[in-house]
């Protein structure tokens, strides 16, 4: 079965938005049977003129990771009709978490006080045995920006999302390339969700998937949360790597589909949204800084 979980002033279970996989489709405007009709040429990265390495690692708060992502200019969306037009954006570089943020992760944020803790019901990883290097899931979006606030970063603009999980801007569908998500690729619904665990799996368990810098589960195990409001098409959407904050919408965008969703749902541009107040079993989230 599958849960959304939505907290306001009480807690309850429902369907809808971003957090229901069956939806993935309906919700992008899309249909299985839409191919990307992207064919714009490869990243020009000739914009990046810092001293970025692509790919360099370093440590920082709560045993996290950080990836640099060199940046450039690159053609985001595709064929889809939410993700249309295709445009050039120029993204400065950045870093970002190797990971989706980790329950053991959040878990010091809430002890040093600055983070509060989520649900702990049983379709929720938070405060479960064996759940510890899974992705933190049943987060809100605020849970998420003061998590990233406390490891000195923030959430990535979907743009620098799309950017990263395209290996830097790539041409190619999915983050390792054009080749169809499966399970040795991603934590998915391959017929049954999460490759058969019907939950999340332990981060970087797909290393087959990586992203060429080495980014983990940028396609599946939890949705992530973004920064930007949803729009339903990109126009006026900016073109310098900012989050698109003006006009404020209802709805917040998450990025790169989960342990319940098909290989549609996981290509590097499609795109879905949830109200922000809303904690589903299969949102997380990482950062950027």
């Amino acid at each position: 079965m599958r849960y959304l979980l939505v907290m306001a002033l009480a807690t309850v279970l429902v369907y809808g938005g971003c957090g229901d996989d069956s939806s993935d489709a309906a919700d992008s405007g899309t249909s299985d049977t839409d191919t990307d009709t992207d064919t714009d040429t490869d990243t020009d990265t000739d914009t990046d003129t810092d001293d970025c390495v692509d790919g360099a690692t370093s440590v920082g708060m709560a045993g996290t990771t950080w990836v640099s992502v060199c940046g450039g200019s690159f053609q985001m969306g595709s064929g889809y009709s939410d993700a249309q037009p295709i445009h050039e954006v120029t993204v400065p570089s950045f870093e970002m978490l190797k990971t989706e943020v980790t329950v053991t992760q959040y878990g010091e944020c809430v002890t040093a006080g600055e983070c509060i803790a989520p649900s702990n019901l049983s379709i929720c990883n938070w405060d479960k045995t064996g759940y510890e290097d899974h992705p933190l899931n049943c987060v809100l979006w605020q849970h998420s920006v003061d998590f990233c606030t406390w490891v000195e970063g923030r959430l990535p603009s979907e743009s620098e999302w799309e950017y990263a999980a395209r290996s830097g801007g790539q041409d190619i569908t999915y983050p390792w390339g054009d080749e169809m998500a499966t399970c040795d690729l991603a934590v998915m619904d391959n017929g049954e969700y999460g490759c058969g665990t019907e939950r999340t799996w332990a981060v970087c368990g797909k290393t087959a998937g990586n992203t060429d810098q080495g980014l983990c589960d940028m396609a599946g195990n939890v949705w992530e949360w973004v920064q930007d409001w949803y729009h339903n098409t990109y126009t006026g959407a900016p073109a310098d790597g900012s989050a698109w904050e003006d006009p404020f919408d209802s709805n917040r965008v998450c990025r790169g589909g989960s342990f319940g969703s098909t290989s549609h749902a996981l290509q590097a541009t499609v795109r879905q949204y949830s109200d922000p107040s809303a904690a589903h079993l299969n949102f997380g989230f990482r950062c950027i800084r």
